[in-house]
């Protein structure tokens, strides 16, 4: 801060009235209810309902229903469990910065959780049965190893009986774990979007007697889906935007940025035993916030039917083959930077390790994809044991802008 006579003002130059109009969230408003059928699998659209006449930090999904297992317990559960039941969310709209279609996430609900529970332990939710007093918990945050027993999973354990499941994410627009100031540069305001804003749901299917995104149930066992704390109705997805007051003189002083988070599925390249500098993914030529790693095993994607740090044990970005962005070095010794950076964050979470590009807070320091020059190539690269039904999943952050104006100009 700096002092001139009787005012104080930021090196932003910024007033402390209009500091405190920088970030103000007024809390979660509704915009509304679908209803799912994990039976079989549905697809919900949600489109003409966002409003924007306040800019938004991002989205609230609050997902809930209940379970009932009966006859026989799984034979296994999948290690994320009930997070599999949401199989994919995608978030688009027409944005004037991009003159075009832009997508701000496409992922599935377990990776999305997990994710931001690698920066954040405290910054979503999940219980079961939590409404049955000393029967309820909350899950507990995802370490290693992340089971798949079906006496002792957290996520659920496959036994029969009754789950009353509760799921509550944030979908931010910003990046993980920045600060309040950079939240702002990344709204998402009618200016750019306009009316344009979809929420595509798409739900995975579990039924008795099969495979699914739940694990595999057993030849007698039955699922019977109803609303949140009844026998009766569907499990539910309540949809929320997250709006923020402006003061009207901050409001003009900026252009917001936004990221594009898009899951890339992976298979073929997990299935044989590969070098040290196996390629795993050619990534997009663009600005770079993380990339995050998802590996294990699994026949129903999205859903993980196993989560493993043995069969890609490497990690590493190069440039053109011989240029290193990243060190392709032991997995675990990229895991440590999130528990190092990220205080309120969980321990290494098995199968997950992300590659972070902004440890200081600031969305400026994301790498700069799109200066790497023609005919040179943008690789992720690591070591590769190769097993049967090797599956994973990769989402490159990217930063297709980054805010600007005078507010951001400092």
């Amino acid at each position: 801060m700096a002092t001139t006579g009787n005012s104080t003002k930021s090196t932003t130059g910024l007033s402390r009235r209009q500091i405190s109009q920088l970030y103000r969230p007024v809390g979660p408003k509704y915009v509304t209810t679908v209803g799912f059928t994990p039976a079989t699998g549905s697809t919900s659209l949600i489109a003409n309902q966002f409003d924007l006449s306040l800019p938004i930090r991002g989205f609230r999904l609050v997902v809930k229903g209940r379970l009932v297992i009966g006859t026989a317990a799984f034979t296994s559960v999948n290690p994320e469990g009930l997070l599999n039941l949401l199989s994919n969310i995608t978030i688009q709209g027409t944005n004037s910065r991009q003159k075009g279609n832009a997508t701000l996430w496409n992922i599935d609900l377990a990776t999305a959780w997990m994710v931001q529970a690698m920066f954040n332990g405290r910054a979503n939710q999940f219980d079961i049965n939590a409404q049955a007093g000393a029967g309820g918990i909350e899950v507990a945050l995802p370490t290693m190893p992340m089971s798949t027993s079906t006496t002792n999973s957290p996520y659920l354990n496959g036994a029969t009986g009754t789950y009353d499941f509760r799921i509550v994410l944030d979908l931010p627009a910003h990046p993980f774990e920045c600060a309040d100031l950079f939240k702002s540069g990344y709204l998402i305001r009618q200016e750019e979007w306009a009316d344009t804003l979809t929420m595509g749901l798409t739900f995975g299917a579990q039924t008795g007697n099969s495979t699914g995104v739940l694990g595999v149930a057993a030849a007698t066992t039955t699922c019977a889906y109803t609303a949140y704390g009844s026998g009766g109705g569907t499990p539910t997805v309540d949809i929320y935007t997250i709006p923020v007051e402006m003061g009207l003189d901050i409001k003009d002083t900026f252009l917001p940025g936004f990221l594009t988070r898009i899951a890339q599925p992976i298979n073929t390249v997990l299935q044989s035993a590969g070098g040290l500098n196996t390629q795993i993914l050619n990534m997009q030529k663009q600005p770079t916030a993380r990339i995050y790693v998802k590996v294990g095993t699994g026949t129903v994607a999205p859903a993980f039917a196993t989560l493993s740090d043995t069969n890609l044990t490497t990690l590493g970005i190069t440039l053109g083959g011989n240029r290193n962005v990243r060190n392709n070095v032991d997995i675990f010794a990229h895991k440590n930077d999130l528990c190092m950076e990220y205080p309120a964050a969980p321990g290494p979470m098995q199968g997950y390790t992300a590659l972070d590009f902004l440890q200081a807070n600031n969305p400026d320091s994301v790498y700069p994809g799109d200066k790497v020059g023609e005919g040179a190539t943008f690789q992720l690269v690591g070591t590769v044991a190769g097993v049967a039904n090797g599956f994973g999943i990769i989402v490159q952050e990217q930063a297709l802008f980054l805010p600007t104006g005078a507010l951001y100009s400092f």
